[in-house]
């Protein structure tokens, strides 16, 4: 059976089983509902509460099976798939134990109620993949939001099997596609180290499903996790879309996580911005309202010239299989 029949049989089985799950719904779960049940947190990705969305990410690629090392990564998607509005469709696979931090133009802010969300790619409000959400105000120290899943561990959920997002709290992919899973920084306020007031990155880090204590992922009060596992194929584990941010702080000079793939200079400039890379990458130039200037790919030092383009601010999108980071340049 071809790859794509596959995903049409599991298609269909999962909606037949899901269709029952709602039908025969368990009474009881402690958390938010799914998507258009009373008391659901979920946030559509059209809602005007978004004010921005991440604009930079770095991926440590996780495994097809944790317990069968040898199959290899996670290939699915790249890192320019976590930036920009979440659209549901194209998105960044983490696997096994994999791990992605995204990045922002300015810091997201402790305000009222939730202060981003984040989206993943589910196709039922009931089949889960999940991932913890840590927060970090300088980009070395993160901070992991309590999570906590009632879903039961008698037995293992495999990738034809459903759950109850009623269970879930705190976990990214509590909800289906095109839905954010909120986060409410108020929740962090007391921690030493974390200033709510500045966020500039977010770590998302698969869990894995597996109830084998072993290698399973546990909570934040010690309850093992289980979601679909294993999940062996290019596209397992986690998926992430988009982080939205809701409460946005002033624009920030980036810290990031690791050392920048390209220093500019001079920058503010006339119209010619020199570049300096440190490692191979493909870039797009977009001017200030995010219409697309021009593009290419770069192996070495490179100029970019924009002198017969108005005076303003532009942004040089970069990005390869590992990274994605936007500088902003300021013709004068």
């Amino acid at each position: 059976m071809n790859r794509h029949k596959l995903v049409i049989l599991k298609a269909i089985v999962l909606l037949f089983v899901g269709s029952c799950l709602l039908l025969n719904k368990v009474q009881g779960q402690s958390f938010a509902p799914a998507p258009g049940y009373p008391g659901s947190t979920a946030i559509h990705k059209d809602s005007s509460v978004f004010v921005n969305w991440a604009i930079g990410a770095e991926i440590d690629r996780g495994y097809l099976n944790i317990q069968n090392t040898a199959l290899g990564l996670v290939t699915h998607g790249s890192v320019v798939d976590a930036t920009g509005p979440a659209d549901g469709v194209e998105v960044i696979s983490l696997g096994d134990s994999g791990q992605i931090v995204v990045s922002f133009q300015a810091p997201i802010i402790n305000g009222p109620g939730p202060d981003f969300a984040v989206f993943e790619n589910g196709f039922l409000d009931n089949y889960m993949e999940l991932a913890f959400v840590e927060a970090s105000s300088d980009g070395v120290n993160y901070f992991r939001f309590e999570a906590i899943s009632e879903i039961p561990t008698a037995i293992q959920l495999t990738n034809f099997s459903v759950s109850d997002c009623g269970y879930i709290y705190n976990l990214a992919g509590k909800y289906r596609a095109n839905y954010g899973t909120p986060f409410d920084l108020d929740e962090m306020n007391q921690l030493v180290g974390l200033d709510v007031n500045n966020i500039t990155h977010i770590k998302l880090i698969d869990v894995i499903g597996s109830i084998d204590p072993q290698f399973g992922s546990l909570d934040s009060e010690n309850n093992i996790i289980n979601d679909p596992y294993p999940t062996e194929f290019v596209s397992g584990g986690f998926d992430l879309d988009a982080v939205g941010v809701i409460h946005e702080g002033s624009v920030f000079t980036e810290l990031n996580i690791y050392k920048s793939t390209i220093d500019v200079f001079p920058n503010p400039s006339s119209g010619r911005f020199e570049c300096y890379l440190t490692e191979s990458v493909d870039y797009t130039l977009f001017d200030s309202r995010g219409d697309y200037i021009l593009k290419g790919a770069a192996f070495d030092n490179f100029e970019i010239d924009i002198s017969h383009l108005d005076i303003g601010i532009y942004y040089l999108e970069l990005f390869n299989e590992s990274r994605c980071e936007t500088i902003k340049l300021v013709k004068i």
